[in-house]
């Protein structure tokens, strides 16, 4: 790997660590708004429900489908040797996070999240194995981050189902 490509990684990580931060700065203050700000922004997407709006819904289908394909092609070139980690595991989200856009309730949406947080933890595995085997141990951290704020995500639409008192 070249300096400038590892600079540019080392970069991407120190800013999803700032990110993450500042996610935990939002939870430990249980500011939820400033938090879920924080995630949307850091996953660049806005919150589309597909609702009754057929063109919305048709543009979001047509939107995880084309997901869909890359995280299939992604996957066999990981496993071919060609891909990186990071390629695969931001398009993983993006095509979750896209399928989540889709659902209708809450309920659908955690069923999502969880999902995406197996998958995470699978993908997890797989490069803390790559770096026990040598391969740079920034994959695994990256890869661990992001199941982390899958789970978190996943948590706090599981409180907001729950009755208050």
């Amino acid at each position: 790997m070249s300096l400038s490509r590892r600079r540019i990684c080392w970069l991407i990580s120190a800013g999803l660590v700032l990110i993450c931060l500042a996610a935990l700065g939002g939870l430990l203050n249980d500011d939820r708004a400033q938090l879920l700000g924080a995630a949307a922004a850091a996953e660049g997407q806005s919150q589309p429900q597909a609702g009754s709006n057929e063109k919305l819904r048709a543009l979001l289908l047509e939107r995880y489908d084309i997901l869909k394909g890359i995280v299939e092609s992604r996957k066999k070139w990981l496993e071919s040797g060609r891909g990186t980690a990071s390629e695969f595991m931001d398009v993983t989200i993006a095509m979750f996070h896209a399928e989540a856009d889709l659902c209708s309730t809450d309920a659908q949406r955690i069923a999502v999240y969880e999902k995406l947080a197996a998958a995470l933890r699978e993908h997890e595995a797989w490069t803390e194995r790559k770096a026990a085997a040598g391969r740079p141990e920034m994959d695994a951290w990256r890869v661990k981050v992001a199941r982390l704020e899958a789970q978190i995500r996943l948590e706090q639409l599981r409180l907001s189902q729950r009755p208050s008192k």
